[in-house]
């Protein structure tokens, strides 16, 4: 399977994230063989880091493909360090501002590792022509609530350059996105939050506009 390369993250992006979104992705999918995997083979393996760091996926029951993704918020939190230390997240990220835009972080992730998540699914034999796919977090509090969703088909993947993946191509490929009102707002508010956090440790943020959330469709 081809693996995007790692670029630079672009300008807009926040510097919360210490390596490049493609990288990220990369570092979270499983490691396959040369020869794909027969659809509907799990998108990511049980012993991916990203398990480890609350991050799920599954085939929906449902017709047609239909794939739900989804971040544990406490245990996502709770593994910052080691993302950290592992250099996806640089040290900017303190405990307080982690308690501050819990959010804004689960965004930043689930649009870094979408793609990867994507081309996995319809790099497998048999794929489907198209699938839609859900984000969702799980609130420590248990209750589950939605991110973004869209649809993608396997023509509009293969027309993607992975081997040199650029932050927007895929999105600019999905169709019908919908972005959760609440996600949305929690999202934008602590977009200024974290503005203002790092705006007092350093006089350039380069962070995204307040309506940055989703899957870098608006």
């Amino acid at each position: 399977m081809l693996r995007p390369a790692c670029l630079p993250h672009p300008h807009r992006l926040p510097r919360l994230l210490q390596a490049a979104g493609a990288c990220l992705a990369a570092a979270m999918l499983p490691v396959q063989g040369h020869a794909a995997p027969a659809y509907p083979a799990p998108i990511m393996g049980p012993q991916s880091t990203a398990h480890a760091w609350g991050i799920d996926t599954r085939f929906a029951r449902s017709m047609p493909c239909r794939v739900e993704m989804s971040i544990n918020q406490a245990t996502f939190l709770a593994h910052m360090p080691e993302m950290i230390q592992a250099g996806l997240f640089n040290t900017q990220v303190t405990p307080a501002l982690q308690k501050q835009i819990p959010h804004y972080l689960m965004n930043t992730v689930q649009v870094d590792v979408t793609p990867g998540f994507v081309h996995t699914l319809f790099t497998q034999r048999g794929a489907p022509a198209s699938c839609h796919f859900d984000w969702f977090y799980t609130a420590p509090d248990g209750t589950r609530h939605p991110m973004v969703g869209f649809d993608m088909t396997r023509a509009a993947d293969a027309r993607i350059d992975w081997a040199h993946l650029r932050f927007g191509d895929m999105a600019a490929a999905t169709r019908n996105p919908v972005i959760d009102p609440r996600f949305d707002a929690l999202v934008n508010q602590e977009t200024v939050d974290v503005t203002i956090a790092l705006g007092r440790a350093t006089p350039e943020t380069d962070l995204p506009p307040p309506s940055h959330a989703g899957t870098g469709t608006r």
